[in-house]
């Protein structure tokens, strides 16, 4: 097909270029980050991070051996060839029956969707022309996220996602390619050439952009409150859908122009500013969402253009795998058991775009932000929170059945709740001591329990010891309902001023001298406490464990993490049971005695040292 002097194309050429793109950024969006991650969610359990660890890793592989084999003549076979891997990958999704069987289609979607991305990218050049590439790549992407946003698309089950992503891709993949120059190898038009630091420039400013998508993302997806005010309603989706489109052409036109830096300089602030939005760290005319959406268009459109049209196949896996999926990984790794956006990390991220923009003043404008405008900020908003969550906890009668007083000189008081620190009586007005102490003192329970942990227990209370008392407080956490968030961060304040005490005193405890209780009791405190979140073998597979963002490890066979080896360890197995690990989802059993702690202590260790669940007792024959 050859090309006019505008470096134009015939329109069908803009037309099929387009579609590849739309059904390339479909696949990914409403398959790989959305259904293929429910499909094994269950399956995986506990390796779910290997998992998309797989996922990740693939693409990168896929990326750099697309680039490697990437010729312009053999463009429309290899492109075929990826999405018919899409496909056969989305297809066999919905029949993953283990954790390896997951890990391998994991990544075979990676190694596929990379090899695709980068060969369109490669190619895309050539086959529509550079006069109107922006805008074939911003109608492409615009359809795509205008479609995975349709109701009745996002709503689908993961398995009929997977499927339609798999048909998406099939019908793709047969599209007419055109081809350029004739079918020769070399007869393409080079793209221009550009030095090694615009590259390192422009590298790092799309990292930045991923790494502040994928984390506000994740944020978004698993916090209901934000869930539901970004993209809750049909009303919502379909707005969304209109927003994508519209932000994605007006990104094409202007990049069309030699605009890339104003794009990218948008996407910027219209990313970072709806972060700050969802976070309520500044209020916005318009909804929070709609900045979030609009800046995600403009970036993703410049994401495929800027590859497409400056470089070849091997500058498109540079900024696929560096920018794409490390990004990727960098954001949700980064945003696990958060539930907002950090505004420090969105100046920083800003300023290192402005910086790789050559904008050195706006750049230092953000860290006087960074370092002295969002802490206060920050600090004022979570202060509020905790005083609504107060409120909460007063409207819900947590204190019918909670004190929040500690006994100073009643030594069980101390060692099970935690130390009285300089303040003798409960702070707040009106004080909140309690009725009955039904359940634990909960006065200084933010040094004890993780925020994870909180907001899990509060929902399901009974998920965590079979037989509590307690009520579950679910309807809290529905969506647009943040009082449930409110409790949790009023919870992690209490006890603030006395962490450092606290795990002085947990470091210095040693449980007494007594006989541990007897193995069968032992076993049945494991599974009544334990199993929940370890399993019943201490696999790490509980039916909590896939609901952690740090799920408990496999002990078989392995070396204790955080427990010392010799003759202490018992001791700093029992420590770790009465006060968990502070930081982490592990939660301590402080009530516990002496005896049933060390029973628990050998009890665990049983299990790390049987070498497969066909030896332990009572195991199936």
């Amino acid at each position: 097909m050859k090309p006019e002097k505008d470096g134009s194309r015939p329109v069908v050429a803009w037309v099929v270029g387009a579609a590849l793109v739309a059904a390339t950024y479909i696949y990914f969006l409403i398959f790989a980050e959305f259904a293929f991650l429910e499909l094994v969610r269950d399956v995986a359990g506990p390796r779910l991070r290997a998992v998309m660890a797989l996922l990740g890793g693939g693409g990168v592989a896929g990326a750099w051996a697309a680039a490697r084999v990437f010729r312009t003549a053999r463009a429309a076979t290899l492109l075929a060839r990826g999405l018919q891997g899409c496909a056969g990958a989305a297809m066999l999704a919905p029949f993953a029956g283990g954790p390896v069987a997951a890990g391998a289609i994991a990544a075979a979607v990676g190694l596929a969707l990379g090899w695709t991305t980068v060969v369109l990218a490669a190619a895309l050049r050539n086959g529509v022309g550079g006069r109107r590439l922006g805008l074939c790549v911003g109608a492409g992407t615009g359809t795509a996220y205008a479609a995975c946003n349709v109701p009745a698309l996002f709503a689908a089950g993961p398995a009929t996602q997977a499927l339609l992503a798999a048909g998406i891709a099939i019908l793709a993949s047969v599209l007419p390619w055109p081809r350029a120059n004739g079918s020769t190898e070399g007869s393409e038009t080079p793209p221009p050439r550009v030095n090694q630091a615009h590259v390192l420039a422009w590298l790092a400013m799309f990292l930045a952009l991923v790494w502040m998508d994928s984390a506000a993302f994740y944020i978004i997806q698993h916090t209901s409150g934000l869930r539901a005010v970004t993209w809750g309603t049909p009303g919502l989706l379909w707005t969304n859908a209109a927003v994508h489109l519209g932000a994605a052409l007006l990104a094409g036109a202007v990049l069309d122009r030699g605009g890339r830096r104003a794009v990218i300089a948008g996407a910027t602030a219209l990313l970072g500013l709806g972060s700050l939005a969802l976070a309520e760290v500044v209020r916005l005319p318009l909804p929070a969402g709609w900045w979030y959406t609009a800046g995600v268009s403009l970036y993703s459109v410049a994401l495929v253009e800027y590859p497409a049209r400056t470089g070849g196949a091997g500058r498109a896996a540079l900024v696929f795998a560096v920018a794409g999926w490390i990004g990727s990984a960098l954001g949700i790794g980064m945003a696990l058991d958060l539930h907002r956006v950090p505004a420090t990390f969105v100046f920083a991220a800003s300023g290192v775009i402005l910086l790789a923009l050559g904008r050195v003043r706006g750049a230092v404008a953000l860290l006087v932000g960074l370092f002295v405008l969002v802490p206060a900020g920050q600090a004022a908003e979570d202060a509020d929170a905790v005083l609504r969550g107060r409120e909460v906890y007063i409207a819900e009668g947590c204190i019918h059945c909670h004190s929040q007083y500690l006994r100073p000189r009643v030594a069980a008081d101390v060692e099970r709740w935690g130390p009285a620190g300089a303040r003798g009586t409960p702070a707040g007005d009106p004080p909140l001591p309690g009725n009955r102490r039904q359940g634990p003192d909960l006065s200084r329970v933010g040094n004890r329990r993780a925020p994870e942990w909180n907001r899990l227990h509060l929902i399901a209370p009974r998920a965590f010891l079979a037989g509590s008392r307690m009520p579950s407080y679910a309807h809290l956490f529905a969506a647009g309902d943040q009082r449930g968030e409110d409790l949790v961060a009023y919870l992690t304040s209490l006890g603030e001023d006395t962490t450092g005490e606290r795990a002085r005193m947990a470091a210095a405890w040693q449980p007494a001298d007594v006989a541990p209780v007897a193995p069968a009791e032992a076993r049945r405190l494991f599974t009544l406490r334990c199993a929940p979140c370890h399993g019943n073998d201490g696999c790490g597979d509980g039916p909590l464990a896939v609901r952690l963002t740090v799920p408990p490890p496999a002990w078989r066979g392995t070396a204790w993490r955080h427990v010392p080896p010799g003759p202490e360890a018992e001791a700093a197995l029992a420590r770790i049971i009465k006060f968990g690990l502070p930081g982490l989802p592990m939660a301590g059993h402080e009530a516990l005695g002496d005896a049933a702690l060390r029973g628990l202590a050998r009890h665990a260790e049983t299990l790390r040292q049987a070498p497969d669940l066909a030896s332990l007792p009572g195991a199936p024959r």
